[in-house]
């Protein structure tokens, strides 16, 4: 079966990095810190942006022999099938392919650890015997050569499979949580990606190792940090990252993240508004967002409202899930009704589901 719209966009994912640190100083209430990094000015792609670590999905990431590789290793045919098992909004992303390909479900797992030690050197591990911590907490390995292979794996010449084939490790797909999926607006022909977004929880900072082709710069910061620092124009954070740090940045202890209980992901795709002060991108649930969009349409009524200001085109709508943008560093988010998949609210209006966990 080939997936719905497979050819109009490139697949890829990305990772969460959230790693337990003390608070540096009264006011700081957070006990944890997310992994981002700047890419460099060559970029293909969103250039100079600060991002999760994550990226293109790659053929290796699908290889049915992984399921050679886990089965050597003892690793539990339950706890695999648990990962495929998905309920909820399942995104076209999530459609295998064929049978001659891995479970996808599985597959965008190992390519956004794989990722994830390509661009900065972090490992993600399980014990075979025990593959889903008590804990939920991922373990990082550090190699002494670690550069050695991410050299390899960035050039091809060495395979995520065979990396820990040779250190006679397991990846740990069992500790990552789907987080969300964003899908790049329609505005974008020529470079579009549907990214499966995981949250990975550590309970210390790994050492880092950026790769210097695709890495600029990385940061250890909190997400409260992180958004001022982008509203400030210290850096640019892409908008899946300025979206899912806001959410993050009510949670302010990361026992709660481990993990916030949710099933499936609706694919989140931006649809742009112009209004007279600013852009206005609304998302499904929105009394803006039409009805079966196609994923593919540009906007009919990109500026039905345009002679509007952003706060007179929110009053006219009874239900809300968008951002507007001021300019490209200051956003406004809105969301007055339950969250998608039963995800953390963007204004932090989060009710029992903290406290459930």
């Amino acid at each position: 079966m080939i997936r719905k719209f497979a050819k109009h966009w490139r697949d890829s994912a990305s990772l969460l990095v959230l790693a337990r640190d003390q608070p540096a100083a009264q006011h700081n209430k957070y006990n944890y810190k997310v992994l981002v990094f700047k890419r460099t000015s060559n970029t293909s792609f969103m250039p100079n942006s600060v991002v999760f670590p994550g990226g293109g999905f790659d053929k290796q990431d699908a290889s049915l022999g992984w399921e050679s590789f886990f089965r050597e290793r003892n690793v539990s045919n339950t706890a695999l099938k648990a990962i495929t098992q998905v309920d909820g909004a399942r995104p076209y992303i999530f459609q295998t392919e064929g049978t001659d390909l891995l479970d996808r479900n599985l597959s965008l797992r190992l390519c956004a650890l794989r990722e994830a030690f390509e661009e900065l050197g972090v490992l993600l591990v399980t014990d075979e015997q025990r593959q889903k911590t008590e804990t939920g907490f991922s373990k990082c390995l550090q190699l002494p050569d670690v550069d050695s292979w991410q050299q390899k794996i960035h050039d091809g010449t060495a395979s995520f499979q065979a990396l820990h084939t040779a250190l006679g490790t397991v990846p740990d797909v069992f500790n990552l949580y789907e987080w969300s999926c964003w899908l790049t607006p329609a505005m974008f022909r020529k470079r579009r990606f549907e990214t499966a977004f995981y949250l990975a929880v550590l309970n210390e900072m790994p050492a880092i190792h950026p790769e210097p082709h695709e890495v600029q710069e990385y940061f250890w910061d909190t997400p409260a940090a992180l958004l001022e620092a982008h509203r400030e124009e210290k850096i640019w954070l892409a908008p899946p990252q300025t979206y899912e740090l806001t959410r993050l940045s009510f949670v302010y202890d990361i026992d709660q993240l481990v993990p916030v209980g949710r099933k499936g992901s609706t694919l989140l795709c931006p649809i742009q508004y112009n209004a007279a002060d600013g852009v206005i991108f609304v998302l499904p649930g929105d009394d803006l967002y039409p009805a079966d969009y196609d994923y593919l349409s540009d906007n009919a009524d990109l500026d039905k409202y345009g002679e509007q200001t952003r706060e007179a085109i929110r009053k006219q709508a009874k239900r809300l899930h968008r951002v507007e943008h001021k300019d490209l560093h200051h956003q406004a988010f809105f969301l007055n009704q339950q969250p998608l998949d039963d995800h953390l609210h963007v204004q932090g209006l989060n009710g029992n589901l903290l406290q459930n966990q």
